[in-house]
């Protein structure tokens, strides 16, 4: 091959790759160092940012972020992480949900929408040593690299928890305020009751983030609520977003999975357009 038809292979090949490029996700909300990378480049994550399969998303050591997704579900970082999204399929005609994300290192919280609640839909977070899997719940997942070890938090529902290793038998349930470890090569540990002190730290600390950023959000990509939700739990309109943001701004915070969705018009419920 000479270098003129490489040349013209590797044009072929980036243009292909930019045509297929699919968008699974807007940014919603950032505080501090925040950024996306995608084909090896990494740019600042700006509120309105589509957000796409395979993206690979990292903040700093002050910094916070929030994706909203087109199957309505949430995904909060803490400082300090990275996590990166290697699948996502969303096909309401068929039926069809299943999203796969990796937390290398870091916090991060989901919020799961009640699509994962449909028969054969899966929704899993994947660290070095383990596997969180729910179907209309959320919960806070963390890798601390120094231990090699994930915990895994409760906060609505249940989450099934396992090894990464498929060596290693042992699955546990745990469910709202109970945590489980999974240390390298190891099986879950029995689930415990959290500290109701150490509960709420978790859980708030990446609460105020769904109000970060609100005229941003408000200028870029409006976030609306649902048609259906009743009106003391509506998500706020786009004329009320300088006031709240996200699902779990909701009457019951944390709760996104008791509210009916709407998809339509190539937006989910919250309004983000895809």
């Amino acid at each position: 091959m000479t270098h003129a038809h490489r040349f013209l292979f590797g044009a072929l090949l980036l243009v292909a790759t930019a045509a297929t490029a699919e968008d699974v996700g807007t940014v919603a909300s950032t505080r501090g160092a925040a950024d996306v990378g995608r084909g090896g480049a990494w740019s600042p994550a700006a509120v309105g940012t589509a957000v796409q399969l395979g993206d690979q998303l990292r903040t700093g050591a002050d910094g916070e972020l929030r994706i909203v997704f087109r199957d309505d579900s949430v995904i909060d970082l803490s400082p300090s992480s990275a996590l990166t999204i290697d699948d996502q399929v969303f096909d309401p005609g068929a039926s069809r949900f299943s999203s796969l994300m990796r937390l290398v290192q870091g916090k991060a919280r989901a919020l799961v929408s009640s699509y994962y609640k449909t028969s054969g839909a899966t929704y899993e977070v994947q660290t070095p040593t383990a596997v969180a899997g729910v179907r209309g719940t959320s919960f806070l997942v963390a890798y601390n690299p120094d231990t090699d070890a994930t915990e895994v938090v409760g906060i609505r529902g249940k989450i099934e928890v396992r090894s990464l290793a498929e060596r290693v038998g042992g699955t546990v349930y745990v469910t709202a305020h109970e945590t489980t470890t999974v240390g390298r090569n190891a099986a879950p540990s029995p689930p415990e009751i959290m500290d109701e002190q150490r509960f709420r730290h978790e859980v708030e600390g990446l609460q105020a983030l769904a109000v970060g950023n609100l005229v941003g959000v408000a200028a870029a990509r409006p976030l609306g609520g649902g048609a259906s939700v009743a009106a003391p739990e509506k998500a706020p309109s786009g004329s009320a977003i300088v006031s709240q943001v996200g699902r779990d701004q909701m009457r019951n915070p944390g709760d996104v999975t008791g509210q009916p969705l709407i998809v339509g018009n190539g937006r989910g419920s919250l309004g983000v357009p895809f």
